[in-house]
């Protein structure tokens, strides 16, 4: 995960790099918390985890009359569900989703700004499997002991596709509202909704 945080980093800092005039920007700079809700989808991701809350910020390094053209980081945090359920046999762990993002927002009034985004989402599945169900037991194996677990953990990158919303509703600060688009693998779709609030600095 600091692997992927890193190079998110490096590349917020190579868009910096690129624009020459940031200094003509007003207040380029925008961060905000937000609610994920993991939309139920009859798959995997959909069925394993809970969406919690998430942070993200995003830097304006572009503009043009009426658009703003921008680069961001998400991080969603998302909640394992427990075991047991239709499409898994075992519990996974609580999750940190990275999505780095380019993309632009657009000045229909004053108050009102839709969005369009798209990225790439950063994260891995780690899972604690019960030993007893994969039916193994060996008496003088202990890694075969009944009652006990195994981890195993999946890293995954997909591609995510963003659409939504911003309402001013003071000077600096935004209400937002957003959905993202995730086809993880095949028949494997993750569907996100975001709703939070941003600050301009």
């Amino acid at each position: 995960m600091f692997r992927y945080i890193k190079y998110s980093l490096f590349f917020i800092v190579g868009v910096l790099h690129a624009q020459e005039d940031i200094k003509t920007i007003e207040k380029p700079w925008r961060v905000g918390l937000h609610y994920v809700g993991n939309i139920r989808n009859e798959n995997v991701f959909s069925a394993s985890y809970n969406g919690v809350l998430g942070v993200d910020v995003s830097y304006v390094f572009a503009q043009t009359q009426g658009v703003d053209f921008r680069a961001a980081i998400d991080l969603h945090f998302l909640s394992g569900r427990d075991a047991d359920r239709t499409f898994t046999r075992w519990a996974v762990n609580d999750m940190v989703m990275l999505n780095p993002t380019l993309g632009a927002s657009f000045k229909l009034s004053s108050k009102f700004r839709p969005y369009a985004h798209i990225g790439v989402a950063l994260f891995k599945i780690k899972s604690e499997i019960p030993r007893s169900s994969l039916q193994l037991n060996d008496p003088f194996d202990p890694v075969f002991t009944p009652g006990a677990t195994l981890e195993q953990s999946k890293s995954f990158h997909a591609l995510t596709l963003q659409a939504g919303w911003e309402w001013i509703l003071f000077s600096d600060v935004q209400m937002r509202m957003g959905y993202t688009y995730l086809p993880i693998e095949n028949n494997v779709n993750g569907h996100l909704l975001t709703f939070g609030l941003g600050y301009r600095l």
